[in-house]
């Protein structure tokens, strides 16, 4: 599991009205003992989000504090919701934790986040390709503002929940400087067509609410034909910029809890909206 799943079911369920700077430096705040806090104090709220996004590794963060974490400051602070709190995060994370229950809940996310924070530190690390090596930027995204009131059914959120978990990366990953890399070693294209053949294609059609449906089909679509034009070498043109930033439009659009009250995002991003569906 990456620390991007991982903050992201926790914020879905504690997240509250933080956004998620904030909420991502709290997760590794504590983790720590007060004294020790000092030791990410100059790292920018602009990277905390970046490691909620997926956009940065917390590889060096997590070398940074492996020594001197203290887990079970992270295990008080799970155990500071209430009742209902700690059964919706049994519930999503049931998958990762098929053991988890009320009785040890916060030891088993717990423990989560420590073998996240090992995997971390002990990945191999790649060296990034540069803009000169790939001739683009990454799509920005706007600011995330929390929102409570989302127009779905519990069945749509945790059906949405389920969708997100599995296209976030892909959709992050496409949005950001160094995309080219996933599609050349082909990371990305097996990945899309994996998911599309083997659960996305039937699975698509649970949603009730016809927005988020289409929204969910038009996502899809558009994975589905970058993944084949890459794959089938065609030679009809394909507009990778286009592409990009249609996933980015409908990365936002995927995820109400923490983009919902940013529309219209004009003020943010100057090419809102282009190539729309």
């Amino acid at each position: 599991m990456t620390f991007r799943e991982f903050a992201h079911k926790l914020k879905s369920v504690i997240g509250g009205s933080n956004n998620t700077k904030k909420f991502t430096k709290t997760l590794f705040e504590t983790m720590l003992q007060e004294d020790e806090i000092d030791l990410i104090e100059n790292i920018s709220e602009e990277t905390y989000k970046s490691y909620y996004t997926g956009h940065t590794s917390i590889s060096n963060i997590a070398l940074t504090i492996l020594s001197h974490i203290e887990p079970e400051q992270f295990v008080s602070y799970l155990e500071s919701f209430n009742d209902g709190v700690a059964e919706n995060l049994c519930k999503v994370f049931q998958d990762e934790i098929p053991d988890i229950d009320l009785e040890n809940f916060s030891v088993k996310i717990k423990d989560l986040f420590v073998d996240i924070l090992n995997g971390a530190a002990n990945k191999t690390r790649k060296k990034p390709a540069s803009k000169k090596d790939t001739g683009v930027e990454a799509i920005e995204l706007p600011e995330e503002i929390s929102a409570n009131d989302i127009p779905y059914s519990s069945d749509d959120i945790q059906l949405l929940h389920d969708f997100t978990a599995d296209y976030d990366e892909i959709m992050t990953t496409m949005i950001s400087e160094n995309y080219s890399a996933s599609l050349i070693d082909m990371t990305i294209p097996t990945k899309i067509e994996n998911l599309f053949k083997t659960k996305w294609n039937r699975k698509s059609n649970d949603f009730s609410n016809l927005e988020l449906k289409s929204n969910v089909f038009a996502l899809l679509s558009e994975l589905n034909k970058l993944c084949n034009d890459f794959t089938l070498n065609n030679n009809e043109p394909f507009f990778i910029r286009q592409s990009r930033t249609k996933i980015r439009n409908l990365y936002v659009k995927l995820h109400p809890y923490t983009f919902a009250g940013a529309f219209p995002y004009d003020a943010f991003i100057d090419d809102w909206n282009e190539g729309e569906y």
